[in-house]
Parts: C-alpha cells; sequence; structure tokens
C-alpha cells in the first residue's frame, strides 16, 4: 500500500514535470517562431540607432569571436517585443531601489546621466586635433572639449558613483598635450559656475545627452571669452518653447514613461538675415532650424537640420568675419549663437565630409577661426575624428 502511494506521488511528479517541460518548450518554440516572423527593422526609431545586422558567416571572424558577438548582437536587437520587455525590467529595477541601469545614473533631482567610460582613444584624439592645427596656414584653431553632465552635475549622482571629475582630468590632459598653436577653451569651469548660479535653468535635457540652448550659451560664453569675441547678451534673443514631450538618447536606453520628457527651448536674433546652404542635398533655408524634427522621435535634430557633410552659413545681417567649425551635434545647438558674431560659418562633420577641413580652409582667405567642438561622453566613439586634418 505504501508502495502505491509512493508510486502515485512519482508518477505525479513526472507528470507534473512533464507539464512543464511542454510549456516551456511551448513557449520557447512561440519565442522562435515570433522571431523568425517579425519584421526586422533596420533601424530603431526610439534608440535613433541602426540595428545590428547578421553577420558574415566566415573562417576569420568565428577565429576573432566577431560572428558569436554579432550574433549575440542581432538576436539583442530583434528580439520580439523588445522595447515593451526593456520598459518592463527598467521599472522592476528601479523600484528594487537601483540608482544605476543600463549604464545609465538616476540622479539625486531624477534626470538621467550616462555612466563616464575612461576613453581609450585619447592619443588618437591629440593627433587628430594637433594635425588640423598644424595643416591649416593662417587661421587661428581652437579647440573646445564640452564636459557633460556627468561632471557638471557630479554632486547629483547617486552615492557610492565613483565618479571623480574624470572628465575634467581627462580635457585636461588633451589640453597640456595638444599643438601649442592650438588655442583651447575652457567649458568645464564656466558649465560648473553657471549650475550653480542658474538653478532653475536646465544646462542638460533630464533625458538626453545634450546640452539645452541655455548650456550651449554658457559654451558659447566661454568661446567669446577665450578668443576675445563681443559677446551678444541673451536678453537680445527672442526665446520659444518649441517642444514639450521630448524624450532623448538616455530614455531609450530605459524606455520608461515614469521618467517623463524634457522641454526643448530655442532662440533666434531678430536682426538674423540668413542664407543657409546643406552641400549634399543643395537645399537652401533662412533658419538654424528645422520643426520638423520636433514631429519625429528624434526631436533633437531640429538644430541645423540633422546631419551634412558641409553647411555653409552667411548672415548679411554682419558684414564680415568667417567662422569654419569641425563638430559633433553638441555645435549644432550652440552655432545659433554665434551667428551674430561673423558674416559666414562653415560647419563640417567629418564623419561624412571627406578629404579633410584644413583644404578647405586654407582655399578660403575669408576664414579668420577654426573652432573644434566636441563633447565628452561621446567623443570615444566618433568615428568624425579620424577625419580631422
Amino acid at each position: 500500500m505504501e508502495k502505491d502511494v509512493q508510486t502515485e506521488k512519482l508518477n505525479k511528479a513526472e507528470s507534473s514535470d512533464r507539464v512543464l517541460v511542454y510549456l516551456v518548450s511551448i513557449l520557447l518554440l512561440g519565442f522562435v517562431i515570433a522571431f523568425i516572423a517579425a519584421d526586422k527593422k533596420s533601424f530603431s526609431e526610439n534608440e535613433n540607432r541602426y540595428l545590428a545586422k547578421v553577420p558574415e558567416f566566415s573562417w576569420e571572424n568565428i577565429k576573432s569571436g566577431a560572428f558569436t558577438s554579432g550574433i549575440e548582437n542581432y538576436f539583442a536587437d530583434h528580439f520580439p517585443m523588445r522595447d515593451a520587455f526593456l520598459s518592463f525590467m527598467t521599472e522592476a529595477e528601479r523600484l528594487s531601489g537601483r540608482k544605476e541601469i543600463n549604464g545609465v545614473y538616476i540622479a539625486r533631482d531624477g534626470s538621467l546621466i550616462e555612466v563616464y567610460d575612461v576613453p581609450k582613444n585619447t592619443e588618437k584624439q591629440i593627433r587628430q586635433f594637433s594635425k588640423l592645427a598644424e595643416n591649416v596656414s593662417d587661421a587661428r584653431c581652437m579647440l573646445m572639449l564640452v564636459p557633460t553632465a556627468v561632471e557638471v552635475y557630479s554632486e547629483r549622482l547617486p552615492e557610492n558613483s565613483g565618479y571623480d571629475h574624470k572628465q575634467k582630468q581627462v580635457i585636461e590632459h588633451i589640453y597640456d598635450s595638444v599643438n601649442e598653436d592650438l588655442l583651447t577653451i575652457d567649458a568645464v569651469d564656466l558649465l560648473d559656475k553657471a549650475g550653480d548660479g542658474m538653478p532653475d535653468e536646465r544646462l542638460f535635457y533630464r533625458t538626453d545627452h545634450h546640452w539645452t540652448m541655455p548650456g550651449a550659451y554658457e559654451g558659447y560664453r566661454a568661446f567669446c571669452r577665450e578668443a576675445g569675441i563681443t559677446q551678444i547678451p541673451l536678453s537680445d534673443y527672442k526665446r520659444s518653447v518649441v517642444s514639450l514631450d521630448f524624450k532623448g538618447t538616455i530614455y531609450s536606453k530605459l524606455n520608461d514613461p515614469y521618467f517623463g520628457s524634457d522641454e526643448i527651448i530655442s532662440f533666434e536674433h531678430p536682426d538674423w538675415k540668413l542664407e543657409i546652404e546643406y552641400s549634399d542635398t543643395s537645399e537652401l533655408t533662412d533658419t538654424p532650424y528645422n520643426s520638423e524634427y520636433l514631429k519625429q522621435k528624434d526631436q533633437y535634430s531640429y538644430f541645423l537640420n540633422n546631419i551634412h557633410p558641409l553647411i555653409t552659413i552667411t548672415n548679411n545681417d554682419v558684414d564680415s568675419g568667417a567662422l569654419a567649425i569641425v563638430k559633433d551635434s553638441y555645435a549644432n545647438s550652440m552655432i545659433p549663437f554665434l551667428i551674430e558674431n561673423y558674416h559666414t560659418i562653415y560647419v563640417f562633420d567629418t564623419r561624412y565630409y571627406k578629404g579633410g577641413p584644413s583644404k578647405f580652409i586654407n582655399e578660403h582667405e575669408d576664414i579668420s577661426d577654426v573652432l573644434i567642438l566636441y563633447n565628452m561622453n561621446t567623443i570615444d566613439n566618433d568615428t568624425g575624428i579620424g577625419g580631422i586634418y
């Protein structure tokens, strides 16, 4: 009798195990079918980046590990219901009290600040910046490396974050190492002081890695101070709130509605008489802003109409002076403040401009100043650095 009871229990346990195995198998099969059947997008509008492709199957890729890594990235990027799953995981981690999720700090004021990794390509950056200064014949060359929220708002980081003004240290190292003919512009000090003196004015977005236009104005002030250029007062500009629902690149890493959205502020000078030409599309406009992007996920592209190899900005309200800017996207929201200081501004994105800006600069005798402007958050992975010469 006792053996029969034990046998019956074993049979029930085995039956339960089989049911569990069947359920797991059905779920796995459903996942595989969903993965195969799902449309494979090449671009994520939410994250504003291209998604991983199926890696090339070759002996070299297998031997180097690139194939395995590529497969992992492909599955991670095309996971069924990936955005919803990411939202669920972020919310669970936030409710558990985590203050760092997916490489993002949850700051004490509720803003999102990306973890800073000390750059690995600093020596390359020093070489490329110096090379441009060496190649430019007559114009004055300046370098401005912009600290990001992790440096300027370091006191808002969670306790035990381990951050110890690393960006500032790297900036100082680069400034000490570049060609001596390259004038360096200190934006760290001015942004730090502005952050203390303007508590109600955000210098960086809560959900994006870029600085706001008020932050960019502080960068403009730093440029004017070091370059000996007359600063146009902020009160001379018309201020407008153009968006209340901006969710930036850092938000996309977490994809949790709990963190809300940002407003985008823009400034226009009443005396502007602009002609702006985009070399790759031959498009002509009279404003540095494109409001069509405010209807899309990538609202930061409102500034300077997204990405172009070369942009020529002419302000017929200013009689003389020409500036060449070699830059990343941080410059896009600072350039509107520079427009009233120069008749012409040439804007280079060396990720797409081929041939090196120095040749163009030397061929245009009107260019008196050259500004290299990059932010410290993305500089290490910016493919345009190699095109600076």
